[in-house]
């Protein structure tokens, strides 16, 4: 069987789907290939459990229409028996039809739903690694536990080993986010990384993407104390390798927040816009979750540019203090 799973989403919802991805390979004894954009090709290469990775650049190269004919032309010419689309987008749903895979199962509140043979119950209650799990329960199979497993070469590990500092303890802290309301305010990210090194003696690593490296900045230009920014300096493999390192990491909710609950490192996650109900909280017994109930939240599935309430209270009422504390408490136990 050649299943195609269609993941066309941003980082965070790509490391959810991997347990889907495994334990169709698992489960299925399938052909695996997954769909996926540039910017997260990367934290798939080299997985056991896949055997192609497909680029769709949706935003770019294949932006246009006569490209997108021509990407579904490539994936009808590979004859797949069976998709599997996670992702909830209308576009998903039409490159599955139009690509002629004649088995098509999504969500049931998917927007592509119209496109699928087959729906399965999108289930609020649940977090978002189990409900991509269910999909599965369109074959006869419920999957009750799943490890993410994100694959780490050889070259990644000498990477970590090359740039880290050695006899030191390690504590990671992850600024950024794709929208703006998620991040917790880089002063006191800045505050927060000189108190943990004055307290621990650590050493601290600032992470993020291309995209955070304003933030990054900002945080260590506010700092008294000196910071290992890796931000936009690393792959994803290199930025989980580096995660692995840490002995607590602190994160807004984002992609890098899930790489951390995968590699099973005690993760502090500030929470603002958004809440734990969505589904998307970090999926770890060790994770604790700052976040603060205002009447305003959530204000939107992912959270806007801009605070409509202009007060930016879910973010700004969390303290320094208290992300402290619950630093300190994942630092002594583990």
């Amino acid at each position: 069987m050649k299943i195609l799973i269609i993941q066309t989403a941003f980082l965070g919802d790509v490391v959810l789907t991997i347990p889907l991805i495994q334990a169709a390979k698992k489960y299925l004894k399938a052909q695996i290939s997954v769909v996926c954009i540039p910017s997260t090709k990367n934290i798939l290469e080299g997985h056991p459990s896949i055997d192609e990775i497909i680029v769709f650049d949706k935003k770019n190269s294949e932006k246009g229409f006569f490209s997108l004919i021509k990407f579904i032309k490539k994936l009808k010419e590979k004859k797949f028996d069976v998709a599997i689309i996670p992702h909830p987008s209308f576009k998903s749903g039409l490159i599955s039809y139009l690509a002629a895979i004649p088995e098509r199962i999504g969500f049931s509140n998917s927007a592509g739903r119209f496109f699928f043979t087959n729906k399965v119950f999108f289930d609020k209650n649940k977090h978002q690694l189990e409900r991509y799990l269910d999909l599965l329960k369109h074959f006869g199979i419920e999957v009750k536990e799943e490890k993410t497993e994100i694959y780490i070469d050889e070259e990644g590990k000498k990477f970590a080993d090359d740039v880290l500092p050695k006899n030191k303890i390690i504590f990671g802290i992850n600024p950024g986010s794709i929208w703006a309301t998620k991040r917790w305010p880089a002063e006191k990210y800045a505050q927060l990384a000189d108190k943990i090194i004055t307290e621990f003696g650590a050493e601290i690593l600032i992470f993020g993407g291309p995209d955070d490296i304003d933030i990054a900045k900002n945080v260590e230009k506010n700092m008294e104390q000196k910071a290992i920014n890796f931000a936009g300096k690393t792959t994803l493999k290199q930025l989980s390798v580096l995660t692995q390192m840490c002995k607590v990491f602190v994160t807004n909710d984002s992609g890098p927040m899930h790489i951390a609950a995968a590699m099973n490192i005690p993760v502090v996650a500030i929470f603002g816009p958004t809440i734990k109900q969505f589904g998307f909280f970090p999926y770890s017994k060790k994770a604790i979750v700052i976040e603060k109930n205002v009447p305003c939240r959530p204000c939107s599935p992912h959270g806007p540019n801009k605070c409509p309430e202009k007060h930016f209270n879910c973010m700004n009422k969390i303290t320094v203090s208290e992300v402290f504390d619950a630093v300190k408490k994942q630092y002594e136990n583990s």
